[in-house]
C-alpha cells in the first residue's frame, strides 16, 4: 500500500461515514443493476484469502488503521489485493498491495 510522506489533506465536512456526492438517479440505479446482471465479476470471484493486518496511517506512529486485504493468488510466488478499511458491505476501498508469498501463514 502506497502512502505520501506528506501531511494528509482536511477531511471533507461530515463525520466520513458518506461520501460526498450527489444520491444516485434513478437512471443510475436501473444502469448499474442492469451492469450486475451482464457482468461475471471474475477477478472479484477469484478472492479466496482474507487478512485483517494494521498499518500506519501516512508514516504516522500515533495514527494505526486496521486494514482488511482480499486476496487473489496470481501464482505461486505473488498474490493481489484490494485493501479496504473494514469487512463490511459498506467498506471503502483505501488502497491496492502486491504481496510477495514470503508469509508461511498465507500458503
Amino acid at each position: 500500500m502506497a502512502s505520501s510522506d506528506r501531511s494528509p489533506g482536511p477531511m471533507p465536512p461530515g463525520d466520513g461515514s458518506v461520501p460526498p456526492g450527489k444520491a444516485m438517479t434513478m437512471g443510475q440505479q436501473v444502469l448499474d443493476k442492469g451492469a450486475q446482471l451482464m457482468q461475471s465479476l471474475k477477478p472479484v470471484k477469484q478472492m479466496s484469502q482474507h487478512v485483517c493486518t494494521f498499518a500506519m496511517y501516512s508514516h504516522d506512529m500515533t495514527r494505526q488503521i486496521e486494514t482488511h486485504h482480499f486476496l487473489t493468488r496470481l501464482n505461486q510466488d505473488f498474490l493481489q489485493c484490494p485493501v479496504y478499511d473494514s469487512d463490511d458491505s459498506n467498506a471503502r476501498l483505501i488502497g491496492i498491495s502486491p504481496i510477495y508469498s514470503l508469509l508461511p501463514c498465507l500458503y
